[in-house]
Formats: C-alpha cells, sequence, structure tokens
C-alpha cells in the first residue's frame, strides 16, 4: 500500500507556468511517481478546477479563498488569513498522514495541526516577510507600498509563532536565517525532473530574459538590459519571453529593437529555452532559488546571470556571472568557451528526487 501525504497549495499549480507553482508541481509529481498516495489541496482563486491532475495527485480538493476587509484588516497575514478554510482543516484531520503545508501562505492550520500530534512541514519558498519588504520598495502607488509594509510586518510576527513547524528551505542561505531564530530548518531545494531536460537546437542567434513581464523584478531586469544596451551596444539579437507584458514595457523593448513573445505556451518556451545562443538570467534581488535559472540551466546552453540571481554553488559554476558595473558584451564574449557538458549529472545529484526522499525521511514523512 502507497505512503499517504497530504500538500497544501497556497494555488493550483495548473499549469504549471510560473515558478512557485512550478516548484509545487514537480515535488507532487517526484513523490507520486516515488509510490505515495499524493492528496492534493488548493487554493483556487482564478486559475480554474477542471484540470487532469492524474500525473500529480490520487485526489484533489480546492477551496476558496476569503478575501476582503475582515481578511484585509486581521492583524494575521492577509496572504495566510484568506487561507483559512475550516473545511482543509477538517479534511486534513480526517487521518494520520503528513501534511506538507506550500509556504507560509498555507500556515494557518500548522500549529493545529501539530497540537493533533500530526506531522507537518512547511516548504518556505522564500523568506516572506523579506520578499514583501522588496515588494514595498518597489512599489509604484502609495497605497500597494502601505499594503506590502503592513504584510511584512505581519508576516515576520507571524513567521516567529511557527518556531515548533519544521521548515523545509529552498536555498541554503534560507536555511541560515531560519536556524539562527530558533526553527528546525532543512535545506530543500527544487525538484527538477527529466521532462525538464531540454535537447538543445541551433537556429538563429539571440540572447533570451524569460520571466513574468508583470513582476516588478523583472520589469527592472529589462530596464536595465536596455540601459546596458545603450551604453554598451550588444551584438546580438535580445528576445524577451513571458506572461502579461504592460504596454509601456512593450514599447520599451520595441523601441531598442528587440523582440517580445507575450505569454507564450510551454511548447513556444521551451523552444526558446532550447534554441537561444545565450540566456540572460537578470535579477537584482536575491530570495530563494529562481527556478527559471534551473529551466535555463537545464536547456544546456550557455548563462549569463548575476549574483543575486543564483544563490547556489552548483549555479556559480555553470553560469557566466555578470557584474553590472562591466560591460555585459564582455560577459557575452564569454559564451563560445563555457562548459555546458557535466552540469545535468551536477544538478541532478544536487536536485533529483533522492535529495527531495531524504528529507521527508528525515522529518518523519
Amino acid at each position: 500500500m502507497s505512503k499517504r501525504i497530504h500538500i497544501v497549495s497556497f494555488d493550483v499549480p495548473f499549469p504549471p507556468d510560473y515558478g512557485g507553482v512550478l516548484d509545487v508541481y514537480l515535488r507532487a509529481k517526484a513523490l507520486k511517481q516515488a509510490g505515495y498516495s499524493v492528496v492534493l489541496h488548493c487554493y483556487e482563486y482564478g486559475r480554474g478546477r477542471t484540470h487532469d491532475f492524474s500525473e500529480i495527485a490520487d485526489e484533489i480538493h480546492y477551496y476558496d479563498r476569503k478575501t476582503g476587509i475582515k481578511s484585509l484588516l486581521s492583524t494575521l497575514p492577509y496572504i495566510v488569513k484568506s487561507r483559512s478554510s475550516e473545511e482543509l482543516l477538517n479534511k486534513l484531520l480526517a487521518d494520520d498522514a503528513p501534511v506538507l503545508l506550500e509556504g507560509q501562505h498555507t500556515s494557518y492550520w500548522a500549529n493545529e495541526l501539530a497540537k493533533h500530534k500530526r506531522p507537518v512541514a512547511i516548504r518556505m519558498h522564500n523568506v516572506e516577510w523579506q520578499y514583501y519588504r522588496d515588494l514595498a520598495k518597489s512599489a509604484k502607488t502609495s497605497s500597494e507600498r502601505l499594503f506590502f509594509t503592513l504584510e511584512a510586518r505581519k508576516l515576520k510576527k507571524q513567521e516567529r509563532s511557527l518556531r515548533n513547524i519544521p521548515v523545509l528551505c529552498i536555498s541554503e542561505n534560507d536555511r541560515n536565517y531560519y536556524e539562527k531564530w530558533g526553527f528546525t530548518a532543512l535545506n530543500l531545494p527544487v525538484t527538477i525532473h527529466s521532462d525538464l531536460i531540454l535537447e538543445p537546437q541551433e537556429g538563429k542567434r539571440f540572447a533570451l530574459f524569460h520571466g513574468n513581464l508583470s513582476v516588478a523584478e523583472n520589469l527592472e531586469a529589462i530596464d536595465a538590459l536596455i540601459s546596458e544596451n545603450r551604453r554598451n551596444k550588444l551584438d546580438i539579437p535580445v528576445v524577451i519571453a513571458g506572461k502579461n507584458p504592460g504596454k509601456l514595457v512593450l514599447e520599451k523593448i520595441r523601441k531598442e529593437g528587440w523582440e517580445c513573445i507575450a505569454n507564450p505556451t510551454d511548447s513556444e518556451l521551451n523552444d526558446l529555452l532550447r534554441s537561444c545562443s545565450v540566456h540572460l538570467l537578470i535579477g537584482f534581488k536575491s530570495s530563494g532559488i529562481k527556478l527559471k535559472v534551473i529551466r535555463a540551466l537545464l536547456s544546456r546552453k550557455p548563462c549569463i546571470a548575476t549574483q543575486e540571481m543564483l544563490g547556489n554553488v552548483v549555479f556559480e559554476k555553470h553560469c557566466i556571472i555578470w557584474n553590472p558595473v562591466l560591460p555585459l558584451a564582455d560577459a557575452i564574449g564569454k559564451i563560445a568557451s563555457a562548459d555546458t557538458h557535466s552540469r545535468l549529472e551536477e544538478l541532478e545529484k544536487e536536485f533529483g528526487s533522492e535529495k527531495l526522499l531524504g528529507v521527508l525521511e528525515e522529518i518523519g514523512f
């Protein structure tokens, strides 16, 4: 009989088209393939309830978020209070299977589960209050800045109430942070899967930047790339691909003479990942591990990255690191000598399913 496990996801991981839900998707898939009976619980708020989940779960349950003024004015973080379904708690208490809570977002019932002697752990995708503090710094309006600032304070306070719950951290830096504050913290990186490995293709020469184009961090990176191109003209065309670009960013990209591919399908994105000449992994905020870095590395194409995008010695070994005070063209000039042949074995050792199973065994799952 397979071992049963509950996974509570902050969002519906279908399609797995952005970092957070891709992390959930890959972990659930690895557990199911390892023989676990996966019960997936999802807070749904716009991504639908009609997906084929058979690859990653044996059961799936959906819950509404409690959005609105009561959650907004709560002393608890909005992202936590709005995910406080009593129906979820009742389903989790109906058996004695371990519970993996995905993100601080889903931690509302963590201490209650522990009181009932249930094996429970929280997968921290980053240090959430620090992430919201950074969102406040880059907010465009005063109302956004106020919301993110208050949310960061609430998240920091609520985080401390979870000290008795083991946390599984996405990076070594995050693990060090939680250990400093008295948590039982283990490092659990992203679980890679064989279907993320792409066969490289050769085609027209271009550099690729990809990501969610409505996220402030990625918009900041695009602005930095454009500024750099105006200072030190790149000798390679740039393609920018991603979700939901606004009119302003589209105009900037086209004015630069670059191509923007809006809302590519997963198949289209994979074609770009495998056929580009080099990946531009540019960002200036250190938080967790960026899944797009792993996807780029698994394409076995050269990667240029800012230091903030890495946070892992395996990544650093396989990326050309760009310091923005130096010309990006110099880094691009090094791609011909980049070693892309030894990556897969090292990535599979660091991020394969064996690592996941070992961590879960260590916490009694």
